[in-house]
């Protein structure tokens, strides 16, 4: 099924295969402004770098083949960011998110979460959504923190993983757009 939900400001929906060309062009401008320096600072080394519109195409295809992508868009449809989810198994998946730096210190990050939380409870199977966090990250940290996501024990200075049980997800501020088959 495919993944879409609206929150009181932003419009979500999964990037599916066969994405509008009009459509496709409009990500492959918009990634490289977005992967800013500071955006990427506590990312996976294949987030940086991506400065032109071929190493878009490159880490797009990459994140299409490795995840189940959602662009984050404003309610006047601007891209804003991204929500990764890898799926482990039927019953975890692995999420990761980034906004656009002229989006930090506004809330979008906690309304993008609580959304999506909300529309996995009601479309997926997963018990379990796991956020890794590099340690230096204390903004991320806080956010899953304050969501109900609980720390996992860790090894050494790797990154700190969070895992919050769906079992206990309550949708808040979340219309559903509905899912598609």
């Amino acid at each position: 099924m495919t993944i879409a939900f609206e929150t009181q400001r932003l419009s979500v929906v999964e990037i599916v295969d066969g994405v509008a060309l009009s459509e496709h062009s409009d990500l492959l401008e918009r990634v490289p402004a977005m992967l800013t320096p500071a955006v990427v600072e506590h990312l996976p080394p294949y987030f940086h770098g991506v400065n032109s519109r071929g190493a878009a195409d490159m880490w797009l295809e990459r994140m299409l083949r490795e995840s189940r992508l959602l662009q984050v868009k404003s309610k006047t449809h601007e891209i804003m960011g991204f929500l990764f989810i890898y799926v482990e198994n039927e019953h975890h998946a692995h999420i990761g998110y980034l906004l656009a730096q002229a989006y930090w210190g506004k809330g979008l990050a906690t309304e993008l979460l609580q959304g999506f939380i909300g529309a996995a409870a009601n479309t997926e199977s997963w018990l379990t959504l796991v956020g890794g966090v590099d340690q230096a990250y204390t903004a991320s940290t806080k956010l899953l923190e304050k969501l109900g996501f609980t720390a996992q024990k860790q090894d050494g200075n790797s990154p700190v993983f969070y895992e919050y049980r769906l079992s206990r997800a309550i949708p808040e501020q979340v219309s559903q757009k509905g899912a598609v088959p």
